[in-house]
């Protein structure tokens, strides 16, 4: 059998073009007009016209670019997903990457005297013109008038006019394909135009190319595809539907043996009778591949990170002036995009969410991992797939809207690190003691913001009482950090104001709907730091990935690299980081916080994770939504459980089942914090894990005093995390204060 192709015939020397634009007006224009036909009606008028245009046509082609899919990649070069758009599930390979026996099939069925004509096989043409006008449909056109076909059908897409003209059976189109055939073969050598079509054609509404087809039927190369399975998908190319192998078996086969028979036939000799008859002798040995795009596809919560990425694509203007032409780059595709997406973590985090929080429970439960002075978001995972079904969910419950998320949830007592560094930055110590009662009367303070210097009242009924009586008392900055101690950061924000505490908490790049700083600025309320805000997990992973860089903030970056076919490499946003908190206040806070951990109200951590970490839990008032937000030297996470649509009215997280285990109440530092530790733990194996910088700081309190609660109350209102004190983990006030 003959490997390589004849010598091409390129046909560009000007007779030829000549003889051909002279050949193809007389074919179209005098012959059918009149001369070669027993009549002129409605042909022959048709026929003149086509002619009469013939010399509108422009006398080059337009070839774009084919659509490619692409690959999404993780950190470490493992594919996460593989996603394509109209018309883009292809691969391109070159022409030395085609198996001989796909064009020698391809040959010997569209067009056998390929090698020999230049762009029109003039005796098929003329006889496929003849039978067409007198009534009956003929092939004839050559695999150069095929490839003009597909091209104009690619560039009609799924524009309806367009695509009925390139693919109407008028004269003028038949004409069009014919000048631009000539173009074609003038421009191209026959290997290049062979490469061209077979890159082009589609052999089923999804499959594009013969790389991808050979995948798809045999689970091969294009460059392996033997004789019979070259017949066989060269077969299709008549009618796709008709002669797919895996719905239509014995067509294709019969298809397929007629292909052989024309491959065996002496005008091609490229394979013996002999050959051909032991080739339709043999089954179709189907090898089927699935053939999937799209995030949804990808394993698990990576779906969502793939989800993430795409949309940071289409968000960003370095991509295209418009949304429009970002979404047109994305599905002309061939790109491989590699990720931060750290597989090991990603298992880890995934694992921890899964092994506490089911798909179908009420609450649902989210991570988010970043890596510290870089903003490489690491992982994201949530208890909830991607999907319709029961448990699942398109909702990215990590992320904000501009991602594929939600608005957020209140972030509860996490936001106290910020009022507590905000005390700070005014000369108070971690050891700075306050004696406070169990219910303090907030009806008349005034908390003073970046807008109005003269204060704000909460609200005229505001009453705060802490989660129990034993919280009364003598409290340090440290201690009250660690046993989350509403009534003391209550009071310590009346001494910083509301603007401090929240300018830090934008340096660590928290606003409302963004996970990268660029949403509306932060509520000024009184119940700032019992974190009435509403922000996401990875906003929130970030926030402490920022004190864990003692104060360095990096924007969160979830793309490292994105190349096409070419090896092109388009520009990705570089690490933005920048000094935005003093490393003095940063230090302090970890040194409070390590204490959280170790002894507070996050000691569960350590029963998964016991290298060093520091963090803060929160509740919301009803319990509707917890927190734990937490770091290493080297990795910041932050774990949201929690009502994903809250109402007005929610009873919260209280007396149910949760995977199988019964809460009597849910907290931070009951759910969300072992969940923590124990994706920390398996994301961290094998890592060393530094040290940091300060050590943990003392929490002594001084000798209690016990206040007495009012008359007739042995347990005030609010004192289970609820009520009119915000939650003893954080909350918010007399209903939904954080915005909805």
């Amino acid at each position: 059998m003959a490997s390589h192709p004849p010598r091409p015939f390129r046909g560009n020397g000007p007779l030829r073009a000549l003889f051909g634009l002279l050949m193809i007006s007389a074919l179209a224009g005098v012959l059918v007009a009149g001369m070669a036909l027993p009549f002129v009606g409605t042909a022959g008028l048709a026929a003149k016209s086509a002619s009469d245009h013939f010399e509108d046509i422009p006398d080059d082609l337009k070839t774009p670019d084919l659509p490619q899919r692409s690959q999404i990649l993780a950190a470490d070069g493992s594919v996460m997903a593989t996603v394509w758009g109209d018309f883009g599930n292809r691969v391109i390979v070159p022409f030395n990457a085609i198996s001989p026996n796909v064009w020698q099939a391809l040959v010997a069925t569209e067009d056998s005297r390929f090698f020999s004509h230049g762009g029109i096989d003039m005796k098929g043409t003329l006889r496929a013109f003849v039978s067409d006008l007198g009534g009956s449909n003929q092939g004839g056109s050559s695999i150069s008038q095929q490839y003009v076909k597909n091209v104009l059908v690619l560039e009609a897409g799924n524009d309806k006019a367009k695509y009925a003209d390139a693919t109407g059976d008028s004269m003028a189109r038949k004409v069009r394909e014919l000048k631009y055939a000539i173009a074609v073969e003038q421009k191209f050598s026959k290997t290049e135009i062979l490469e061209r079509y077979l890159n082009l054609v589609p052999f089923a509404e999804n499959v594009s190319g013969i790389e991808t087809a050979a995948d798809r039927w045999f689970g091969v190369h294009a460059s392996q595809l033997t004789v019979p399975q070259a017949a066989t998908l060269i077969g299709m190319l008549k009618n796709p539907v008709a002669y797919d192998p895996a719905k239509h078996p014995q067509a294709a086969t019969d298809r397929r043996n007629t292909v052989l028979d024309r491959m065996a036939d002496p005008t091609v000799h490229y394979i013996t009778p002999e050959q051909a008859a032991a080739f339709k002798a043999m089954p179709l040995g189907l090898n089927l591949q699935a053939q999937h795009s799209g995030c949804i596809y990808a394993p698990g919560s990576a779906a969502f990170f793939c989800e993430y990425i795409e949309q940071e694509i289409l968000n960003d203007p370095i991509y295209g002036k418009t949304k429009a032409d970002r979404a047109a780059f994305f599905n002309r595709g061939g790109l491989t995009i590699k990720t931060t997406m750290d597989p090991k973590m990603e298992a880890s985090a995934e694992k921890a969410i899964n092994d506490n929080v089911s798909a179908t429970d009420l609450p649902g439960a989210a991570i988010a991992m970043i890596q510290p002075g870089t903003g490489q978001i690491k992982a994201m995972a949530q208890s909830r797939n991607m999907g319709t079904g029961a448990g699942q969910t398109y909702l990215n419950l990590a992320a904000d809207p501009a991602h594929g998320g939600g608005n957020g949830y209140q972030a509860g007592s996490t936001f106290k690190s910020f009022v507590a560094m905000a005390a700070m930055e005014k000369g108070l110590t971690p050891d700075y003691v306050q004696n406070l009662p169990y219910q303090i009367d907030e009806t008349q303070t005034k908390f003073t913001t970046c807008d109005t210097p003269q204060g704000i009242t909460q609200d005229p009924k505001w009453k705060p009482t802490d989660e129990t009586q034993g919280e009364a008392g003598p409290q340090t900055m440290t201690s009250a950090l660690w046993n989350s101690v509403n009534n003391y950061f209550i009071k310590l924000q009346e001494q910083t104001g509301l603007c401090e505490p929240a300018r830090l908490a934008a340096a660590a790049g928290l606003t409302i709907d963004s996970d990268n700083g660029a949403g509306k600025r932060l509520e000024q309320i009184g119940s700032f730091t019992l974190g009435t805000n509403q922000v996401t997990p990875i906003a929130m992973a970030n926030a402490y990935a920022t004190i864990a860089a003692r104060g360095m903030y990096c924007k969160p970056t979830a793309v490292i690299s994105i190349t096409d076919t070419s090896g092109k490499q388009y520009p990705v946003a570089t690490p933005d980081c920048h000094q935005t908190i003093d490393p003095s206040l940063t230090d302090q806070l970890t040194g409070m916080l390590q204490g959280v951990v170790d002894k507070g109200t996050g000691s569960k951590v350590k029963d998964y994770f016991s290298g060093p970490a520091a963090g803060k839990t929160g509740t919301n008032d009803s319990r509707l939504m917890t927190w734990f937000d937490g770091y290493t030297p080297n990795l910041a996470a932050a774990v949201w459980v929690g009502e994903v649509s809250p109402k007005p009215g929610d009873k919260g997280l209280v007396n149910l089942k949760i995977h199988g285990q019964y809460y009597s109440q849910v907290c931070g530092g009951c759910l969300a914090a072992p969940i923590w530790g124990q994706a920390v733990k398996g994301a961290l194996a094998g890592t060393s894990v530094p040290d940091f910088a300060v050590p943990e700081l003392s929490g002594e309190i001084p000798p209690p005093t016990q206040p007495t609660p009012p008359p007739g109350q042995n347990n005030p209102p609010g004192q289970a995390n609820g009520g009119q004190n915000g939650g003893g983990n954080g909350g918010f006030i007399g209903g939904f204060l954080g915005g909805q």
